[in-house]
Parts: C-alpha cells; sequence; structure tokens
C-alpha cells in the first residue's frame, strides 16, 4: 500500500520526466504569445483599415477588431507570464535533478581510465 523511498536513480528518472514536460509547456506558451502578438496586429490592422477606408465600414468589423486587438493582447500577456513561470520551475527542477545526481558521489575516472 505504502510505496517505499524512491532510490537515488528513480528520483533522477522523475526529475528528468518532469524537465521534458516542462520543456514541452514552455514551447507550447511561446507559441501562444506569437499567435496572441499576432491576433492583437491583426485587430490593430483592421482598425486602421476601416478607419483609413480601405476596407469598407461595418459595425461587426470594427467590433471584430476591436475583440481581435483586445483577445491578443491578453492572450500574449498571460502566455508571457506562463513561460515565465514554467522556466522557473525549470530551473528548479534542473537543479533538484543536479542535487541528486551530485548526492550519488560519483567518481570520474581520468582520461585513460576505464
Amino acid at each position: 500500500m505504502f510505496e517505499a523511498d524512491p532510490t537515488p536513480a528513480e528520483q533522477i528518472e522523475r526529475f528528468e520526466a518532469q524537465i521534458d514536460e516542462l520543456r514541452d509547456a514552455i514551447r507550447r506558451s511561446r507559441r501562444l504569445v506569437v499567435v496572441g502578438r499576432a491576433c492583437a496586429i491583426a485587430g490593430a490592422a483592421l482598425l486602421v483599415a476601416l478607419i483609413v477606408g480601405l476596407a469598407f465600414f461595418t459595425p461587426v468589423r470594427m467590433i471584430f477588431g476591436i475583440s481581435l486587438g483586445l483577445g491578443g493582447l491578453v492572450l500574449m500577456g498571460s502566455s508571457v507570464g506562463s513561460t515565465k513561470q514554467f522556466e522557473l520551475s525549470l530551473k528548479l527542477t534542473e537543479d533538484e535533478r543536479n542535487a541528486a545526481i551530485d548526492a550519488l558521489k560519483l567518481v570520474q575516472l581520468g582520461e585513460g581510465g576505464r
């Protein structure tokens, strides 16, 4: 019923899995930052096109441009915050993994030793 304390090798393996998951989360979060930035720019561009007269003005297009711009800013802002949190968690997990590896007190062989 109760699991025994994990061995150092199991701890290191668990840290490696967490590091892989965090790196994937950081990649996804960075993609969302790019998508949010693109939406914000597209919304602003649509509003400018409506104001200048490059696109036919309708209230729906104006509301869509405002919504797209604001939604993009919100997505970008929250994704930047998430990315920073994931990067901090990644650093802490890597530090824990390195501490677990150092606790093994492995012996480093010289250049010619096997």
